[in-house]
Parts: C-alpha cells; sequence; structure tokens
C-alpha cells in the first residue's frame, strides 16, 4: 500500500512539472463517491452551459449552424457526424489553436495534441483534445481502473497494443518512467498468436499482479486459448475489458479462464476517451462529470430510458475542439435505474457497438481489427488514405483496399503503402500473400454499413 502511494505521489508530480493539473481532476473522480445526484447535474449543467456559449460564439462551424440567444440547450446544437469533423476540421477549432495549427507551432510543450483514430467503421478521424481535456480524459482513465478495484498505484498487466514492440523501437525515457510508477506489465495485444499467449500465461503465473487492463477481444482470444489448451493460469481478481464489445459469452469466457475473476466494461473510444466503467456492483457508469451521453432514433429524436438508440456524446472541458452532439457510431441504451453502489451518475444498460470480424496470421493465429485500424488509420496515415478494407479468403491471402484521398501525393501515398505491407506482413506472417490496391471506392455491404475487416474462411480456420 506504501508503494502505491508512493508511485502516485510521483506519478502526479512528473506530471505537474510538465503543466499537468492530472492530481485536482483525479480527485475530482474519486470525489464522486461522496457527491449528490443533484450536485453532479449542477455541474454537470454548469459546465454544459459554458461549452455551449463559448462554441456558439468562437467556433465558425457552429456559428453557420447554431441561432444565437441567451441559454442554450443541447438540442439547438446539430448532430456532428465524423463527416462533418473530415469537412470542418478547421473550423472546429479554438482561435489559438487554428493559429498554432496553422503556423505549425504551438506556444506551449504541454498543449494540445491530435488524436487520430481509424474508427470502427475504418474510416480514420483526427480530432483535438485541448491540454485541459487531456487531463480530464487521462484523469478519467485512472479512476475507471479505481472503479474495477485496482486504484492508480495497484500494479496490474496491461494486455494493450504496442507498435513500438513490433518495430522494435523503445520508448522515452519519460514514458517509462510513467509506466512503471503507473504499475504497467504491458503484454502485447498486436501479437496474439498461441506462442504469444502461452508466453504471456507464463508471465502471469510468475508474477503477484492480479489485475488485467486488456482489450475486449484480445482478453477473449486468451481466454479460449487457456480453455482449448487446457493451460493453467493463475487466478486474478479483475479483468478490464476495454476498446470493443463485450458480449456475455466473451465475459463468461474471460472470468472462467482467470479463476472466475470479476469481469468489468469499460467503454471508450480514442476520440472521445473512457465514457463509462463498471463499478464493483455491475453499473456502467457514465463519467457525467466529464460527458454527456445522449440516445436517439434514426430521426435524431431521443429514445426513452431503457430503450436502444445512437449514441451521441458531448465532451465537457474540451474548448479547443467543441465535440457537441457527436455520433461515434455505437448504439446502447441508457438505463432508468440507478446503481446501488451510490456513486450518483446515471448508467448504460449496453453498449451494443459494431461486429468487427477476427483476421488469422499465415500460422492461424488471431491478429486483432483493433490492430488493423490502428495500424492503417493511425500509424500509417499521413492524410492521405480516406478508408480501408481488408478481405481474408485464405490463411495465406489477403487483399487491402485503399481509398486514397483526393489531392493525395503519390509519393506520400506509396510510402504509406510500402509502411503498412511492412507491418501487416510482420504480424500476419511471412507466408502471407498480401495483395494492395488503390480504389476509388470501396461499396459497403448489402445493410449499408461499411466494415474494414471481413474473413471469409470463417470458424473452421479456428476461430
Amino acid at each position: 500500500m506504501l508503494r502505491e502511494r508512493l508511485n502516485r505521489a510521483a506519478y502526479f508530480g512528473l506530471h505537474r512539472l510538465i503543466g499537468s493539473d492530472l492530481a485536482k481532476r483525479y480527485k475530482e473522480f474519486v470525489d464522486l463517491e461522496t457527491r449528490s445526484h443533484e450536485w453532479l447535474r449542477d455541474l454537470q449543467g454548469q459546465r454544459l452551459q459554458k461549452l455551449l456559449a463559448y462554441a456558439a460564439s468562437q467556433m465558425p462551424f457552429y456559428q453557420k449552424h447554431v441561432t444565437p440567444q441567451a441559454e442554450y440547450v443541447l438540442s439547438d446544437f446539430p448532430i456532428l457526424t465524423k463527416n462533418d469533423v473530415r469537412d470542418n476540421f478547421q473550423d472546429l477549432m479554438s482561435p489559438r489553436i487554428r493559429q498554432e495549427n496553422l503556423s505549425g507551432k504551438q506556444n506551449l510543450s504541454y498543449s494540445w495534441t491530435r488524436v487520430q483514430t481509424g474508427g470502427s467503421t475504418g474510416t480514420p478521424t483526427t480530432v483535438i483534445h485541448d491540454k485541459n481535456f487531456r487531463d480530464i480524459n487521462r484523469a478519467a482513465r485512472l479512476y475507471t481502473q479505481y472503479l474495477c478495484g485496482f486504484a492508480f498505484g495497484t500494479p496490474y498487466f496491461k494486455l494493450w497494443g504496442s507498435m513500438r514492440e513490433i518495430n522494435d523501437a523503445k520508448e522515452s525515457l519519460q514514458q517509462r518512467i510513467a509506466s512503471t510508477l503507473a504499475g504497467e506489465v504491458l503484454l502485447n495485444a498486436f501479437r496474439m498468436e498461441d506462442p504469444q499467449i502461452d508466453s504471456y500465461v507464463q508471465t502471469i503465473n510468475h508474477s503477484p499482479v492480479s489485475h488485467l487492463m486488456a482489450y475486449s477481444d484480445a482478453a477473449y482470444r486468451m481466454a479460449e486459448h487457456i480453455r482449448t489448451a487446457g493451460v493453467k493460469v493463475r487466478p486474478l481478481k479483475s479483468v478490464m475489458a476495454c476498446a470493443g464489445t463485450l458480449t456475455d459469452e466473451m465475459r463468461q469466457s474471460i472470468s472462467n479462464a482467470f479463476g472466475q475473476a470479476r469481469v468489468h466494461n469499460m467503454y471508450g473510444s480514442r476520440d472521445c476517451g473512457a465514457m463509462a466503467c463498471e463499478c464493483l456492483h455491475g453499473g456502467l457508469h457514465i463519467l457525467e462529470n466529464k460527458v454527456i451521453l445522449e440516445t436517439v432514433d434514426q430521426t435524431g429524436a431521443p429514445v426513452s430510458p431503457g430503450e436502444t438508440g445512437r449514441i451521441l456524446v458531448t465532451l465537457l472541458g474540451n474548448y479547443g475542439f467543441p465535440m457537441i452532439r457527436y455520433e461515434i457510431g455505437d448504439i446502447g441504451s441508457i438505463s432508468r435505474r440507478r446503481c446501488h453502489c451510490g456513486i450518483p451518475t446515471a448508467v448504460l444498460d449496453r453498449v451494443e457497438g459494431r461486429t468487427i470480424e477476427f483476421l488469422l496470421s499465415a500460422n492461424g493465429g488471431y491478429v486483432s481489427p483493433i490492430y488493423i485500424r490502428h495500424l492503417i488509420g493511425v500509424v500509417h496515415n499521413s492524410g492521405v488514405i480516406r478508408r480501408f478494407q481488408v478481405v481474408q479468403d485464405a490463411l495465406d491471402h489477403a487483399v487491402l483496399a485503399l481509398e486514397k484521398e483526393s489531392g493525395a501525393a503519390d509519393a506520400v501515398l506509396d510510402d504509406s503503402i510500402a509502411n503498412i505491407r511492412r507491418d501487416l506482413i510482420t504480424v500476419f506472417g511471412a507466408g502471407m500473400k498480401l495483395e494492395i490496391k488503390v480504389v476509388d471506392r470501396i461499396p459497403e455491404s448489402d445493410s449499408g454499413k461499411f466494415i474494414p475487416c471481413i474473413n471469409r474462411i470463417g470458424r473452421s480456420a479456428g476461430l
């Protein structure tokens, strides 16, 4: 316990040195347990009014779409789609950030940052998180660990994507220190073939660490390997499942694999950060001091509590790039009930998300679709790829189609393709015959959805 407290103090001290207000933000999240529902509603209302007024007066995008008035409500603002973000990127920035973005120079070392996501639709989206929201977002991530039973500073396994390991790159000294102080023991979710999973099991078995944070699909893949291969693994206390839809089947499999560990669902995304997390009592708590979630039908009208609808996200505190009523691309349901734990936030009944098919390496191992989206949409997308799709029809054959952005330079696109090919072959294996083609348009499925990863081999190949 003393070690965890010292690590926490050192971690917050490190962030103070770079100009971060993380400690204060984290304390607000933890203090939610002592607050009333009325207090939270007042805080949320104040933050929302301030944000709406600022966006309506300062951002060209909202100036075009919102009628000026003395006081605003959310319904005064349009639903913000990912296409809106792409088409109006500069007009969604605050004046200062717009000026710094155009000049290519930021005035502070710890300032706003671009956040790029491959997106579950396969269409890359770039947003901006300002300095204040970066602190809020990081504090929210730490708070979700607290809800899952391993308060910040407690050591935990982190089954997460690591492009650095795949490319044999080194983390900076600051990154290594922060990771150590946070208690992270990294397991690479981008390497999930059976031998790697066996090595992760050995790491768990020879460590006293009792908690795991993981991509939902990676944790499920690991759990299924443990079950089918009859591998013995030391029981864990909790598993925090992130970055993907957690089904009841996946939850049960993960819990069984790790000795009936408590499995917590965490709902979040790269563009919006952590938005909801499951507590020890099973309530999927919306982080309402940070976000407002709405659920609407196909016409944009609100649905009743308990009914399923499209999820709209409003980020409280991100004044540098206000994301108001942002359609994230998921569907879900906000509950009518309150959680017995006493935390005053609303809870989600469920988040259904989207189904993205798993791909296989040339050796029959699992390749995370999150890896595909991250690699192509984030790491190797220099603004030249509009969207992409991988179709695998055999263990040793796949086709990657790329839609090129209009006006993209051929030389830049060629460099991106070379880098994508190199890293995909590293993960799929040298036996993979990978065709990459540039096309004018990638068609949607018959249902009208765009699917970035399609596995035409099916479960007969070992999934």
